[in-house]
């Protein structure tokens, strides 16, 4: 007989696995959008090397590491995939992330994303 509660369990966690990155792409968009995100933005963001991590309040801080903690991974967050993510919405600020867009913009994207990932690390 099929375990259904187990069965379940699975689906949950399958669906958290695959709608995490489009979950953290609309949260990362939204951010975006809250703070005017333009090239000029961006370009003082990498010139001050802003950090992503602290401009995310206290509570969107909860919500991603409760979410990385049913993921278990988020290798995922990559420059590559941050430029997808607001390629559609922002393709100025995207082209800059580009490998031959502005090298700056891409290594401190860089390490932005890998300052992410370690704070996210489960």
């Amino acid at each position: 007989m099929v375990d259904l509660a187990k069965y379940g369990r699975g689906l949950k966690r399958g669906a958290i696995l695959t709608l995490a990155p489009e979950l953290l792409k609309g949260a990362l968009l939204e951010f975006f959008r809250e703070k005017g995100v333009d090239t000029r933005v961006i370009t003082q963001w990498v010139l001050d090397n802003y950090s992503l991590w602290d401009a995310f309040d206290p509570e969107r801080q909860r919500q991603f590491r409760h979410l990385a903690a049913k993921v278990g991974s988020v290798k995922w967050i990559t420059v590559d995939w941050v430029v997808e993510s607001v390629r559609a919405d922002y393709s100025a600020v995207a082209s800059l992330f580009l490998p031959g867009g502005w090298k700056k913009a891409r290594s401190w994207l860089i390490r932005q994303t890998e300052i992410i990932r370690q704070e996210l690390k489960p």
